[in-house]
């Protein structure tokens, strides 16, 4: 089948969960023999225009902002051009839409008005726009009116896709709150990790040498973009009471935004500098290293987590995850110990859900093991390449 992909961003242009899931389905499904062109924007200008990555053909275009008005109606424009043109020249079975702006650029193309489309939806745009400026009370009119526009958006690429694919149970209740005659064309398909890259090893010490990382500490591990709804004033908040009731445990926060100064700024107000470290961007290469170093990763989202695929990372690396009972989390962490959800996402209950791991979980050598174990049974990208496959087949009528 010859597939086209429209999606805003991919790795490893960016960063992000749902950027990671862009790339690692279409290698798969070209592992698998299909034809995949990706239609994605170019985020830096030594990018090449096209090129061949992991058996895709990837094409970029070109933006003239990088937000607002600007950058909405050059999406537009740059993407009906780009997909009218590929169209012509592939001839596509199916395209596969990741982000809304980007979706619903390409279901304007007049080449592809019969061609069907596979929504692969991550989050509701306009609910997250909301969330990441402070939510709807706090918000400008300019803000509302924004989400409103972003709204429909996202109902018009839900109405013209012919199926819906959601990677968890949470986004599928999600997505029936904002439109349920499109939740009648969902499919639930969890998302995975590279069990090949993330595997456990080095042993745990190797790992907090090789990064200078004290061996003595227990470690606690996050990795978020730096926004509101990640949770991470709570997560250090939670710090600060770990340390007043005497834990040396250590916080590493990795990952950047628009928080980061923010942030420095509460880890100083606690006093707490030796027990926080904010790592910054952390290279791919690197994160299995540092998933390994810890004794658990944390997930302390406060809002709209659809999947979070650093859970199944985590836990492929032999690492358990602590969450919070927010979006996907207990989906994919309570199946396998329901003493790793908290009972809500306040720093009192993280820094409760943390006591209770380094209580509950000391000295259990099997605890790495379990943790593979469980990812190769749960994260395999395997299932949401049949899936896909399955999807488009029914779709186009094989």
């Amino acid at each position: 089948m010859k597939f086209l992909v429209v999606a805003g961003w991919m790795y490893p242009d960016a960063e992000g969960g749902s950027f990671r899931v862009v790339y690692e389905a279409g290698r798969r499904l070209a592992a698998r023999g299909h034809e995949v062109h990706v239609a994605t924007q170019r985020l830096d200008p030594r990018h090449v225009a096209e090129e061949a990555l992991a058996g895709m053909h990837i094409h970029r275009y070109d933006t003239a902002a990088k937000r607002g008005l600007r950058f909405y109606w050059s999406t537009m424009r740059a993407v009906r051009r780009l997909v009218n043109r590929l169209q012509r020249e592939v001839g596509f079975d199916v395209v596969h839409t990741h982000h809304p702006v980007s979706a619903f650029a390409a279901l304007r193309a007049r080449a592809l008005r019969h061609v069907p489309l596979v929504a692969v939806l991550h989050s509701i745009y306009s609910m997250e726009y909301m969330e990441r400026h402070g939510g709807t009370r706090r918000a400008s009119l300019r803000r509302k009116l924004a989400a409103m526009a972003l709204m429909a958006l996202d109902g018009a690429v839900l109405s013209r896709s012919r199926r819906i694919v959601v990677l968890s149970e949470f986004m599928r209740r999600l997505l029936h709150s904002f439109a349920p005659s499109a939740a009648a064309k969902a499919d639930t398909l969890p998302g995975g990790a590279d069990l090949d890259f993330f595997r456990p090893e080095p042993p745990r010490r190797d790992a907090r040498a090789r990064l200078r990382l004290p061996t003595d500490r227990a470690i606690f591990l996050t990795c978020r973009r730096l926004e509101h709804r990640m949770g991470l004033f709570e997560l250090i908040d939670a710090a600060a009471l770990l340390r007043n009731q005497g834990s040396r445990a250590v916080v590493l926060v990795a990952g950047r935004g628009a928080l980061e100064e923010a942030l420095h700024q509460r880890v100083r107000e606690r006093g707490i500098e030796d027990s926080v470290r904010l790592l910054g961007y952390v290279e791919e290469r690197d994160l299995p290293l540092y998933y390994r170093a810890a004794d658990c990763f944390v997930l302390p989202t406060r809002a709209l987590e659809g999947f979070g695929l650093v859970t199944a990372e985590a836990f492929a690396c032999g690492t358990p995850v602590l969450g919070t009972p927010v979006g996907a989390t207990p989906e994919l962490i309570a199946p396998f110990d329901r003493r790793l959800v908290t009972r809500d996402a306040s720093p009192a209950a993280l820094a409760e859900g943390m006591v209770r791991f380094l209580d509950d979980f000391k000295g259990d050598d099997a605890l790495e093991q379990r943790c593979r174990a469980y990812a190769e049974v749960r994260f395999s990208w395997e299932p949401f390449a049949d899936g896909l496959e399955r999807i488009s087949r029914e779709v186009v009528g094989h």
